[in-house]
């Protein structure tokens, strides 16, 4: 558990009442101070949380191999089509900043 020679910073630390009562009745169970059990919760808590927190990935796909993504994203793609037919596409009649008229926006 936890050791009282290693060195220690103390950290302020905001807690809701019912949270630090849980861990009052948690340490009253365990023997240890309420200072100890939080210590100890977040100790055998954080690899958890790491856990969590860094499987960010939203897909169950995957990832491409390396070789795979290299040689895919080395290939220019043409798109000038698709880009041409989008700027075609834009109102005409939009007016920018500094000209009059309720349409006015940001160039």
């Amino acid at each position: 558990m936890y050791v009282s020679t290693m060195k220690s910073v103390n950290y302020p630390l905001a807690l809701p009442l019912d949270f630090l009562d849980e861990f009052k009745q948690v340490a009253k169970e365990a023997g240890l101070s309420t200072a100890a059990t939080i210590r100890q919760s977040a100790k055998l808590g954080l690899p958890k949380f790491r856990e969590q927190i860094s499987s960010s990935r939203v897909t169950n796909v995957a990832p491409l191999p390396d070789k795979v993504a290299r040689k895919l994203y080395a290939e220019r793609e043409e798109d000038m089509n698709s880009i041409r037919r989008f700027i075609a596409a834009q109102p005409k009649d939009v007016r920018h900043v500094g000209e009059e008229g309720p349409l006015a926006t940001a160039r």
